[in-house]
């Protein structure tokens, strides 16, 4: 899984690491007896016994009876889907959605409402009154509750939690994170759109088993997650990623940033309105097409063989690949993952960027460029899972793969 805070495991104990061990090997190999668990992590049977007590003092595992092969019977343990239950928010340009999943990060239900634009207020308000909706929903006792985490299109500044810009959500100079965390009287971390959904695609996607990747947002705006090593690169102040405000031509149409020429205006939702509405006088199916000119409908016509709006899938790929040249120059990564509205006609906008990625990049045509398979659920899975990270102590987080041999 990639992780989100390097230093973390740094200030582990060997106690808390050891119990993270075990139960990491609980919840994948369960049931499992106390002298299998010692066999997999390598630990005493005494130290083993110890933490296991624990773990079933807390709830975090459960006795299942026993398992006899002959010779003394061993009691079998497993690990507790209903333990805790965690918190996603994603705050969208169109919907705001609050989901919950069990203690193993899967889903259990989720309710969205339309998100109110230039109203950060609002959509705290919004987000309270979900909550206990969509715990009603689940089955989960607010009291199981353990973790949150909101994710958000915009500019996340790291050490305060301040939204600085979220240009299409009409935000500027926001306490998210203080705001959230205040009304649902709980730690709410938050990060951008880009960052979660590359999480999810790391433990349920396409880059699972990949360590380097590159996950893009291509909607209403243009970012990327860098992963580096297992782990999300934030920056100075976690702003990275931020190629959708990359200059690539002299001159253009404005940007949400105050700029032009950007790439966001040359891939994403508008870019794909504004070109479907010059290309309505030469096709007969994209004039036809209510205005604004919808993506899933223009990526319709495409599908359907209309050249016009083929050539619009295809022409926002070969931009997008200037942009992605930049990443693989500098990062040289295992995968390019993509994601998104435009990502409705696939397989024309991946065409565009593969033929055009040659032409910017060192070895462009190297670096698979595929489209998540998540789907508009890789924003609120990874906000489900990074609300997991920040409270379950898990074995991923050992430095260097070193497990130590203590007392609990």
């Amino acid at each position: 899984m990639v992780r989100a805070n390097d230093k973390t495991a740094n200030n582990r104990t060997p106690r808390e690491l050891n119990r993270s061990l075990v139960l990491d090997l609980v919840q994948e190999h369960g049931p499992i007896s106390r002298t299998n668990l010692a066999r997999l992590s390598g630990l005493t049977k005494p130290t083993i016994s110890a933490i296991i007590e624990e773990l079933l003092d807390s709830g975090s595992v459960r006795d299942v009876g026993t398992e006899s092969r002959g010779g003394r019977p061993a009691r079998l343990l497993e690990f507790n889907d209903d333990s805790a239950a965690f918190l996603g928010i994603e705050i969208g340009v169109e919907q705001t959605a609050v989901a919950v999943a069990d203690a193993r990060g899967r889903l259990r239900a989720r309710l969205e409402q339309p998100t109110v634009l230039r109203d950060p207020h609002r959509t705290v308000r919004d987000i309270v009154e979900l909550v206990p909706k969509v715990l009603q929903l689940s089955g989960v006792p607010r009291k199981r509750l353990r973790g949150a985490c909101a994710v958000l299109p915009g500019l996340i500044e790291r050490p305060s939690g301040v939204c600085v810009l979220a240009p299409n959500l009409g935000w500027e100079r926001f306490p998210v994170r203080a705001e959230l965390s205040r009304a649902l009287r709980m730690q709410v971390p938050v990060y951008n759109l880009p960052q979660a959904a590359a999480v999810a695609e790391g433990e349920l996607g396409a880059a699972r088993g990949h360590a380097s990747y590159v996950w893009i947002y291509v909607g209403l705006g243009v970012g990327a997650a860098l992963v580096t090593d297992g782990r999300l690169f934030f920056g100075m102040q976690g702003y990275s990623g931020e190629i959708g405000h990359c200059r690539v031509a002299d001159d253009g149409p404005p940007c949400g940033c105050g700029r032009r020429g950007c790439l966001e205006t040359f891939a994403s939702v508008m870019a794909l309105r504004r070109a479907a509405e010059a290309a309505s006088a030469r096709s007969p199916q994209l004039a036809a097409l209510a205005r604004p000119h919808a993506v899933s409908a223009i990526a319709s016509a495409a599908l359907a063989g209309d050249e016009s709006a083929c050539a619009i899938f295809h022409e926002a790929g070969t931009q997008l690949a200037r942009g992605i040249a930049v990443l693989l120059n500098l990062l040289n990564p295992q995968l390019i993952v993509l994601g998104g509205e435009l990502l409705a006609a696939p397989d024309i906008l991946l065409a565009g960027v593969r033929e055009e990625l040659p032409r910017h990049a060192v070895r462009g045509a190297d670096v698979p460029v595929v489209a998540s398979p998540l789907g508009g659920e890789a924003g609120v899975l990874g906000a489900l899972l990074l609300a997991r990270e920040g409270a379950v102590r898990s074995l991923r987080l050992v430095p260097d793969g070193v497990l130590q041999d203590s007392a609990p």
